[in-house]
Parts: structure tokens; C-alpha cells; sequence
């Protein structure tokens, strides 16, 4: 059996019968059984006269149908009538019922139309609930698919092991950014990190522990940014993303260099504090820039790249930036004291 919609209808894709719809039927076979007593109830008081053999005959047909109709709801799962066909059967029925109880009475017409209008009314307020069921189910399912396509999205645009942005994700971040930035007149820094010897922690320890220590390197990223993003009030918030096996991009709306060099000195300090894994001991190297006037992302990234050779080259575990005014490919080592 289909299960029922959020408010209890049954589901109109399939109209299998749900409790409501029983109820549907049984009020079918209650408002045909009121139309006997009422039947015999006119004869009785002379309104209306019908024979007693067509009287004993629609009496018996409406109770025969009805138990039908009430026996139709008991039957389990899939093999029950859909609500759809029974309702249209009991429509159909109290139709012939109706016209029958006319072409065999005599006396006034009143209880005959009353019977017809019944059963249309019956047969419209079905359906109408049949379709109200329809629309239900239909909004919470398309809620639902919504609900999954978000998340859908956001595994694809996060790295699986990191739970970082992935690449393309992080640069589209990136390119909002900068066109925020352009509009507005604020600063705009990233930050590009490597994981200091990390092909070689890769090749001596195992791939497995390399996955360990890239995902508790992002752990620990994330929670520098997220310990400087709350005590910023700018309402803009830092994004890390996957660049590469063990390279990482930090975007930093509204920060400029000044304060991109503190947020990556906090990042370092947090990585070498204690041995990842408890044994091994990591340190990252970072090169950073801000956005010139007029700059394109690759440029801006091509400059945090050159950065980023030059603290490695200086011998790892330090924060180098490009100057805005020393050229694209200048690399200057901050005061560490004044950005601690």
C-alpha cells in the first residue's frame, strides 16, 4: 500500500486506498443506505409510492453493493482497488440506483433529484479531495527533491576528504568576491598553503595516514578562519578551498594585507602547535597577495603563488606576501613580531 500524503490523502499517482479513502467509500454506502430509509420512509407516509417488489429489490441491491464496496477496503496492499475506481463505481451505482427509484415511483419527484444531486455532489467532493491529495503529495515532493538537489550540490562543490571547497567551487567563491570588491573599493587578499614535505610524509607513512593528515589540516585551518571571522564584524566570512594534492586557497573579503598576514600567521602557528596524528609534525608555508585595482583572479593567484615559492624557498614554515607596489612577482617577508 502506498503510503499516504502529508495530510493523510491518497496519493493520486498510484490512488491506492488509504484510510481516507475508505472513509470516502463507507460515507458512499451510508448516503445510499439513507436513500432506502428514505425511500421507505416517503412510502410509508404516502409522499412517494413504490411498488414493493422494486422496493425490496433496490433495498436489497444498495445493501448487496455496499457490502461490496465496505468488503473492497479490507483487501491488503496492492491487490485493493485503486480509490479512483471505486469511487467512480459508486458513482456509477447511485446513478442507477437513483434512476431506477424514479422510473419505479410514483408521487413527487423531490427524492429522485435529491438522490441524483447527492451522488454528483458526492462524486465532486471525492475527486476534489483526490486532487487535493494530488497537490499535497506533489509539494512535498518536490520539497523533497529540492532538499536533495541541495545536497547533491553540496557535495559536489565540497572536496570528500577535506570538506573543503573543491577547486572550481573555491574560484567561483573567488571571482564574486572580486567583483564585490571592485563595486565596493574594499580589499580583497587570499592566501595559497602548502603542506611542507608532505609528498615525503606521504610516501614514508602511507597514503592512508596522508588522507588523515590532510583532513585534520583542513580541520584545523577551518577553525583559525572561524576564529577570526567571529571576532570580524564585517559580516563577510573567510572560504578555504582544495586546490591541489596538498595546496589550499583562503579567500579574504574585506581584509587587507595587513590583516591577511595576521589571519595567516594565526594558520600557521595553529598547524605546528602540537604533531598531527600525535606523532607527526607539520608545517605549512604561505604566500599571499591583495587584489590590485583592474586585476584578474589568475593574476592575483599567480602573484600569492610567486609568494608562496618564496617562503618556500626561504626555507619552509613562513608567511611570505607580494607587495602591491613591488610588481607582480616582488616577495617581501612580514614583520612577524607586528603580525603575531
Amino acid at each position: 500500500m502506498d503510503a499516504p500524503s502529508p495530510t493523510g490523502l491518497p496519493a493520486a499517482s498510484s490512488f491506492t486506498t488509504t484510510p481516507r479513502g475508505a472513509r470516502a467509500e463507507i460515507r458512499a454506502v451510508l448516503l445510499y443506505a439513507l436513500w432506502a430509509g428514505l425511500a421507505l420512509l416517503a412510502n410509508a407516509l404516502g409522499i412517494a409510492t413504490l411498488p414493493t417488489g422494486a422496493g425490496l429489490i433496490l433495498i436489497a441491491g444498495i445493501a448487496l453493493t455496499g457490502g461490496l464496496f465496505v468488503g473492497l477496503t479490507r483487501i491488503p496492499g496492492d491487490e485493493q482497488p485503486t480509490v479512483s475506481t471505486i469511487i467512480a463505481a459508486q458513482v456509477l451505482m447511485g446513478l442507477i440506483w437513483a434512476t431506477l427509484y424514479a422510473y419505479f415511483t410514483s408521487g413527487t419527484p423531490m427524492l429522485a433529484a435529491g438522490m441524483y444531486a447527492s451522488v454528483i455532489g458526492f462524486g465532486l467532493h471525492a475527486t476534489a479531495e483526490i486532487l487535493r491529495g494530488e497537490r499535497q503529495r506533489l509539494l512535498a515532493s518536490n520539497a523533497e527533491l529540492q532538499k536533495e538537489l541541495a545536497r547533491v550540490q553540496r557535495r559536489a562543490e565540497r572536496d570528500q576528504l577535506t570538506n573543503s571547497y573543491g577547486r572550481r567551487s573555491i574560484l567561483d567563491m573567488l571571482a564574486r568576491e572580486k567583483a564585490r570588491a571592485e563595486r565596493t573599493s574594499d580589499p580583497l587578499c587570499v592566501c595559497l598553503l602548502d603542506i611542507d614535505h608532505f609528498k615525503d610524509m606521504n610516501d614514508r607513512f602511507g597514503h592512508v595516514t596522508g588522507d588523515r593528515i590532510l583532513a585534520a589540516f583542513a580541520r584545523r585551518v577551518r577553525g583559525a578562519l572561524r576564529t577570526m571571522d567571529s571576532v570580524n564584524s564585517n559580516g563577510l566570512g573567510s572560504a578555504m578551498g582544495r586546490v591541489g594534492g596538498e595546496e589550499f586557497i583562503v579567500v579574504l573579503p574585506l581584509t587587507s594585507l595587513r590583516g591577511a598576514l595576521r589571519s595567516a600567521e594565526r594558520i600557521r602557528k595553529a598547524i605546528v602547535r602540537r604533531p598531527f596524528e600525535g606523532l607527526h609534525q607539520v608545517t605549512v608555508s604561505i604566500g599571499i597577495a591583495e587584489l590590485r585595482p583592474g586585476e584578474t583572479v589568475s593574476s592575483l593567484i599567480d602573484r600569492a603563488d610567486q609568494a608562496l615559492s618564496g617562503a618556500r624557498n626561504a626555507g619552509r614554515n613562513r608567511v611570505h606576501c607580494a607587495t602591491l607596489d613591488g610588481g607582480p612577482n616582488a616577495i617581501v617577508m612580514p614583520d612577524m613580531s607586528a603580525t603575531g
